[in-house]
């Protein structure tokens, strides 16, 4: 699996004139034949992202089936079915600390909790510099994704 980072879908709906939109576009066209993730965590800072241009109607969407907007599996987090609400807090909190000592944004954090813990084969992100020193997981933007990757 690969796991989206949240500006792929920012620059699809937001940003026609961004330089990798070309690309980018042809990312998402084939994104129904890849298994591709996007954490819930994501879809909520999307959702927040796009709640300055998105009507009320579309954020609904966008927050309840995003599925249906685009062809991707939206995670739930990480190991959430351990033995208490509090016991998954605590380790989750524990985690974030972890990863935010290496000098990581708060949400960078959560986003490599959540790709290291499903233990996805890449991360797709247009900021690979957000994570390359901190994960052993591959990390590829979209334009070199497409050059390896191999349609079935």
């Amino acid at each position: 699996m690969i796991l989206l980072d949240t500006n792929i879908f920012i620059i699809d709906r937001f940003f026609p004139g961004d330089s990798h939109y070309a690309i980018n576009k042809e990312f998402i066209q084939e994104l129904s034949r890849l298994e591709a993730g996007f954490s819930i965590f994501s879809l909520l800072e999307l959702t927040g992202i796009a709640s300055f241009n998105l009507s009320a109607k579309e954020l609904q969407q966008w927050l309840f089936d995003f599925a249906s907007v685009y062809p991707i599996r939206i995670l739930d987090p990480y190991d959430l079915k351990i033995d208490s609400a509090k016991e998954w807090y605590t380790k989750f909190l524990q985690e974030l600390m972890a990863k935010v000592t290496h000098q990581m944004t708060f949400g960078d954090a959560i986003f490599l909790r959540e790709a290291e813990g499903y233990q996805v084969e890449y991360i797709i992100s247009w900021n690979k510099k957000h994570f390359l020193s901190r994960t052993t997981i591959k990390v590829l933007n979209p334009e070199e994704f497409l050059t390896i990757w191999k349609p079935q």
